[in-house]
């Protein structure tokens, strides 16, 4: 399994909007093959600061991902939100090794 973290920072006189476009993005990655689980999360101490934690099956669910209309959208419509460049991680989990 492969996780994904991205993080992501909002001006905050956009949080509200950032959300409002987050959301067709998480409903219909969620319904992707190969997704296993993908929640948005935000910074206790920050709350400018977003976390998008993504599990995939393998590189080749992400890589549809990565195509889809709903994410290509979803960067197209934040881009002008963020504070800085999103930083994304993508980890492979050790469990079973």
């Amino acid at each position: 399994m492969l996780v994904i973290q991205a993080k992501l920072e909002v001006q905050e006189d956009q949080i509200a909007a950032f959300l409002k476009e987050v959301e067709p993005l998480i409903v219909a990655s969620r319904e992707e093959s190969g997704n296993i689980s993908y929640k948005l999360t935000c910074a206790v101490e920050n709350t400018t600061e977003f976390y998008m934690i993504e599990q995939w099956e393998d590189l080749a669910a992400i890589d549809a991902h990565n195509k889809s209309k709903h994410f290509q959208a979803f960067q197209a419509g934040v881009g002008s939100m963020l504070s800085a460049p999103p930083t994304i991680q993508v980890l492979s989990t050790l469990e079973g090794k």
